[in-house]
């Protein structure tokens, strides 16, 4: 990075602290930094590219944190799950007080703000996922993806609430916490195994999608759900006859969806029918939200 680019985005990050980001405009940069507005218009083309920068710069000193930890063979694994929730409170608070009001950001949906927000949500959920199997070996690679959601809620709730309460909290305290309600869901988990939620399959292309920057298309989910509709069926532990019931049900939701104006009178029925094998509640669940969105978008 050039030493001027370097000083813009300090400038920049300092500027925003101060006077949040709506409030900021290119010109005070420049002054700040000392050069024209249009020497800066040549390193970053918008206020929204620079404040992208701003929070890659801060995000990769977060993962440079993350990999010094995982790194640090002195530690056992769950100690360096505890240093690394530790290290997400810590930054989180960073974060907030590098911008006056986060609700004001630019969040249009194909801005490049957003496109790097999913781009750092992915490479996070990727490092939770590293560090979940390390800690729990590899017989939670099934339900990681669960046990990650669960993971991230609780952070994400507690880190919202320290925004909120002006008291003081212990953050080694509250790491050490969460790790201990971690460790009790997993072994709850790998105790009753239970069909994972989010699988393997959807997260991939989730993160994937996420790493470019874009949602996954509803219509993309929908295949990919009824896929694991149909996998899933063909591993039930039940009669021929009722494999074949919910193999016929299964196919002609697959081919109503198909159509461009799904009937939801027939798509309902047809999962109330897949509902009553209790494996299949929840995929057969997750493919209503995603007919009745689909539907909603038509009309």
């Amino acid at each position: 990075m050039s030493l001027l680019k370097d000083k813009i985005i300090g400038s920049a990050m300092q500027i925003f602290s101060q006077k949040g980001y709506a409030a900021t405009s290119i010109q005070d940069i420049a002054n700040d930094c000392g050069i024209a507005k249009g020497s800066l218009y040549k390193i970053f083309a918008s206020k929204e590219d620079l404040l992208v920068e701003v929070y890659r710069n801060r995000a990769q000193a977060m993962f440079d944190e993350a990999d010094r930890i995982k790194s640090d063979l002195s530690l056992s694994p769950r100690e360096r799950f505890i240093r690394q929730s530790h290290r997400q409170f810590e930054f989180f608070l960073e974060f907030k007080y590098s911008i006056k009001d986060f609700y004001e950001l630019p969040m249009n949906e194909d801005g490049a703000f957003s496109k790097f927000l999913k781009q750092m949500r992915s490479q996070m959920l990727c490092s939770f996922a590293e560090m979940i199997v390390n800690v729990y070996g590899p017989e939670v690679e099934k339900n990681k993806w669960d046990l990650i959601s669960l993971y991230a809620g609780i952070l994400k709730e507690y880190m919202i609430m320290t925004t909120l309460i002006t008291s003081p909290f212990d953050y080694n305290r509250m790491a050490n916490f969460v790790v201990d309600r971690m460790d009790e869901m997993a072994a709850g988990i790998l105790k009753s195994k239970p069909e994972p939620i989010l699988n393997a399959e959807t997260m991939s292309q989730f993160i994937e999608s996420g790493l470019h920057g874009c949602h996954v298309p509803a219509d993309e989910q929908l295949h990919m759900t009824l896929g694991k509709l149909m996998s899933t069926i063909q591993e039930l532990q039940v009669t021929n006859a009722r494999r074949a019931e919910l193999h016929e049900a299964a196919h002609l939701l697959k081919e109503e969806t198909a159509d461009e104006r799904p009937r939801m009178v027939l798509v309902r029925a047809l999962i109330g029918l897949l509902q009553t094998q209790h494996e299949l509640v929840v995929i057969a669940t997750q493919l209503e939200r995603l007919c009745e969105t689909k539907r909603a978008k038509l009309l």
